[in-house]
C-alpha cells in the first residue's frame, strides 16, 4: 500500500470550490476524479479519516470493472480473482449464472472495501482533488435555489465552505441530504447487513456464492439473502486468503426485519463451511 493510501492527506479547509463533494465513498471520489479530470476546482470531503471499512461491498459487479477501467483504476483488480458469476442456491436448486455480455466486460471482481475506498479516494488526490477528511457536514446556506455553502464540524470548529456545485455522496443516512429536504423512503425496501472474513481454500474461486434462501438455525425462514465473495490470495498474494462471508435482511417501514444478523451470520457460516472449505470461525 502506498504512503498515500495509508496516510491522510488532508488539506486546511479552502474557503470555496468550484465543485464540492461530500463523501469520499467510491461514488464520491470517482465523481471527484472525474470532475478534476475535466479541469474542475474539486474538493472531497469525508466524515471519516481513512482507510476505513464499510459492512456492505467488497464484490465488483463487471458495471464496476468498467468504471476502474475508465477512472484508470484497472491495475487495482489485476492480480484479484476474476469473478465470472453467481453460484446461485434455493429452494433446493442451485446454479450458475454467468454475468450478461454486453457493454460491459465479461468478469467482475473482489476487494475488501477498506482496501478499495482508500484506493479509489487515494487516485482522485493523485488527479488533484483536495481532501478533507473527519469533518462533518452539518448545514446548508441556500442562494435563491441553489446552495451557496457548506458547513462543516471538526475538532470542536465550523467551517464554512462557498462551493459553486455541490455533490451529495455519504450515504443513505446523509445529514446534509436530511438539511436539503431529502427523505430516507422506508416505505420501499431497504437492506441492512452483517459480513465476517474468514480464511479459505476456494479464495480464488471464479464465483461468487450466492443464497436467495436465507434460514435461521431453527430452519425457518428469513427474509434476506446470504453470500461469499472470493477475495484471492489463496498463495500469498493479494487478498490473503479470505472470503467475506455475510448475511443481508431486507425490510420496509411495514415489514421490519427483526432479525439478530449476529447468530444468523454465525449459522451462515457454518452451513457454507464445507463447501467453501473455511478455515476458521468469522
Amino acid at each position: 500500500m502506498s504512503p498515500e493510501n495509508s496516510t491522510p492527506r488532508d488539506v486546511s479547509f479552502p474557503d470555496h470550490a468550484d465543485v464540492l463533494v461530500v463523501g469520499a465513498g467510491p461514488g464520491g471520489s470517482a465523481a471527484a476524479a472525474h470532475a478534476a479530470a475535466a479541469g474542475r476546482d474539486v474538493v472531497l470531503v469525508d466524515a471519516a479519516v481513512f482507510p476505513r471499512d464499510k459492512t456492505c461491498g467488497d464484490g465488483l459487479t463487471p458495471r464496476a470493472i468498467a468504471e476502474l477501467d475508465s477512472l484508470g483504476l484497472g491495475s487495482l483488480v489485476a492480480d484479484r480473482p476474476r469473478i465470472d458469476g453467481l453460484l446461485l442456491n434455493g429452494w433446493g436448486a442451485r446454479q450458475q449464472v454467468r454475468w450478461p455480455s454486453g457493454r460491459f466486460p465479461a468478469y467482475g471482481s473482489a476487494v475488501a472495501r477498506t482496501e478499495f475506498d482508500d484506493a479509489v479516494r487515494a487516485h482522485a488526490v493523485g488527479k488533484g482533488v483536495r481532501m478533507v477528511q473527519g469533518a462533518k457536514a452539518v448545514d446548508v446556506t441556500m442562494d435563491g435555489d441553489r446552495v451557496g455553502a457548506v458547513t462543516f464540524s471538526a475538532g470542536g470548529t465550523t467551517h464554512t465552505v462557498r462551493v459553486g456545485d455541490l455533490i451529495v455522496a455519504d450515504g443513505v443516512r446523509s445529514g446534509l441530504g436530511k438539511a436539503l429536504g431529502r427523505e430516507w423512503h422506508r416505505d420501499t425496501a431497504y437492506g441492512v447487513a452483517a459480513r465476517a472474513y474468514a480464511p479459505s481454500a476456494r479464495a480464488d474461486s471464479h464465483w461468487m456464492g450466492s443464497h436467495l434462501e436465507l434460514r435461521g438455525p431453527d430452519g425457518e425462514l428469513l427474509p434476506g439473502y446470504g453470500w461469499v465473495f472470493p477475495l484471492g490470495g489463496a498463495d500469498g498474494g493479494a487478498g490473503g486468503g479470505l472470503v467475506n462471508v455475510g448475511v443481508g435482511a431486507l425490510a420496509t417501514a411495514k415489514r421490519p426485519a427483526h432479525m439478530a444478523l449476529r447468530p444468523i451470520l454465525e449459522h451462515y457460516a457454518a452451513m457454507v463451511n464445507d463447501e467453501w472449505a473455511l478455515g476458521g470461525p468469522p
